[in-house]
């Protein structure tokens, strides 16, 4: 199966490339579809960190560089977390926020820039890799993909991936405002086509005018206080249903 982002062969070694870890930051509270309060825990920037503790359910999530994580990331916790750029790969580790002391969304590097340092690359996906396929692998993942293009070889991929290593995933279709209504029913057709079956759910969503971002919190939250890896999940509700003209 063609990988998604290219690997690293040595990223089991667990040596730092930046800075070290600062303290955990104090939790702020929200009102989120995810929870009441958050915040940040570890920004893990070597392969293999995790959080301190018990481990707590998880939800990993990834998307693109330009697929609007950072802001779709703000509008869930309904709090500014994580920093919006107009320059894509800002996110350089991977970010793990506590939620309601009941699980962690982690905020994880974008892949497909091409214009990021190929040392950077290959760190980044090691990061990625670890994380998936490491002993504590996340139990839910939300995968970004950008609603104005057709569908992409390397979300697709990624798909295939998190499939491969028994991670259940939930597909996420941003900047859905930005999408002509002419053209909605068209966009979403091709890429539930590619992304969507009866384990993996899309829903189109919008940071900017919050469209289904309640159904995509519910989602999440329900799947990763509601079940163990490998329980049953609660049904996910279907995207909106369009009629063309």
């Amino acid at each position: 199966m063609r990988r998604p982002f290219s690997f690293n062969s040595n990223m089991t070694r667990k040596v730092s490339l930046a800075p070290r870890t600062p303290k955990a930051a104090r939790a702020v509270s929200v009102r989120s579809p995810l929870g009441k309060s958050v915040r940040l825990e570890l920004p893990a920037h070597s392969a293999g960190e995790r959080p301190r503790g018990l481990p707590i359910p998880a939800v990993a999530v990834l998307g693109r560089s330009n697929v609007g994580k950072s802001s779709l990331l703000n509008a869930l916790l309904a709090t500014k977390v994580a920093r919006v750029s107009q320059t894509p790969g800002r996110t350089q580790a991977l970010h793990w926020y506590r939620v309601d002391d009941a699980f962690h969304v982690v905020d994880c590097p974008g892949y497909g820039w091409a214009k990021t340092a190929r040392a950077s690359r290959e760190r980044f996906s090691g990061l990625i890799e670890e994380l998936l396929t490491g002993e504590r692998a996340p139990n839910l993942a939300l995968l970004l993909v950008d609603g104005r293009l057709p569908p992409q070889a390397s979300d697709v991929s990624m798909a295939l991936f998190l499939r491969h290593a028994g991670v259940a995933t939930v597909v996420a279709v941003t900047k859905w405002d930005a999408v002509k209504p002419s053209q909605r029913v068209r966009h979403l057709r091709a890429l539930a086509a590619e992304l969507e079956d009866s384990e993996r759910p899309l829903l189109p969503v919008s940071s900017e005018t919050g469209e289904n971002l309640p159904t995509l919190g519910r989602l999440l939250k329900d799947r990763l206080t509601g079940r163990t890896r490998d329980g049953a999940a609660p049904a996910a509700p279907q995207g909106p249903t369009q009629k063309e003209s």
